[in-house]
């Protein structure tokens, strides 16, 4: 039998109405910490269905490299990785109808005066029945689950500013569209969540469009990308102002394109 899964990767909470077993408290967990620091955090879940619902516990390190799409495995690992230092009171759990459970997760800060920055990964909650199940040819099913991802995230010591590098942009147009495409890279040791504001000027210096994508996570040492869409403009030469802007520093760059 052939499994795929869907995979909910949000950030904040939500409810699934076919999933029975939805996260109360969200699905991003930040915790500050230091060296040699005992952390212990919850992840609220509750079943909404009237039967009973199991639920499988385990760990995936998160990627976000440049130039790629975010990655989630079990199979490799990096040096931000929270990965031997998180443990949880369970790996598995069958809800009874209507329950609701507090999973408990602790991490262990090693005392090394070296330790400093963010460090992250994703506890994956997978429901174990499917909440669909279609018949392929040849008598092949096709089972689809749904899974949680919550990011857990220790910043260890006090928080220092984080530099931004326009990494790459791109101007692209798919379908008749048009988009300015970015990569955001995070120099620092800490994770920030910017927000891309783009302002687009006419050959005559007026305002033309003003778009804005809201608070992205970006790791240390990594890429995340941001999709700005200015289509509809009209045809002529354009300048424009790119700023990213996390609250405590704003980065920004000028760019200049012609819409044909």
């Amino acid at each position: 039998m052939k499994k795929s899964l869907l995979f909910l990767f949000l950030v904040l909470s939500f409810q699934f109405s076919n999933a029975g077993v939805v996260i109360l408290n969200g699905l991003t967990h930040v915790h500050q910490s230091a060296s040699g620091q005992l952390v212990t955090g919850i992840i609220k879940m509750k079943n909404t269905d009237a039967t009973e619902q199991r639920v499988i516990i385990y760990f995936n390190d998160l990627f976000q490299e440049c130039g790629k799409e975010t990655v989630l495995t079990a199979d490799l690992s990096h040096k931000n990785s929270i990965k031997n230092w998180l443990t949880t009171n369970v790996n598995e759990h069958v809800f009874k109808a209507n329950e609701e459970y507090e999973l408990i997760y602790t991490i262990n800060v090693p005392n090394e005066v070296e330790i400093n920055g963010s460090f992250w990964g994703v506890l994956m909650v997978e429901i174990e029945k499917p909440i669909k199940e279609d018949e392929l040819e040849f008598g092949v099913k096709l089972e689809s689950k749904v899974r949680y991802g919550i990011q857990i995230i220790a910043d260890i010591n006090e928080r220092t500013p984080s530099e931004l590098e326009f990494y790459d942009i791109k101007i692209e147009e798919p379908d008749g569209n048009k988009f300015i495409n970015v990569d955001l890279k995070n120099l620092g040791t800490f994770y920030v969540e910017p927000t891309l504001i783009l302002e687009v000027f006419n050959a005559n210096g007026f305002l033309e469009k003003k778009v804005e994508v809201k608070f992205k996570k970006v790791y240390p040492n990594s890429c995340k990308a941001f999709s700005l869409d200015i289509s509809g403009l009209p045809k002529g030469a354009y300048t424009s102002v790119l700023v990213a802007d996390y609250g405590k520093n704003i980065y920004s760059i000028d760019l200049e394109f012609e819409n044909k």
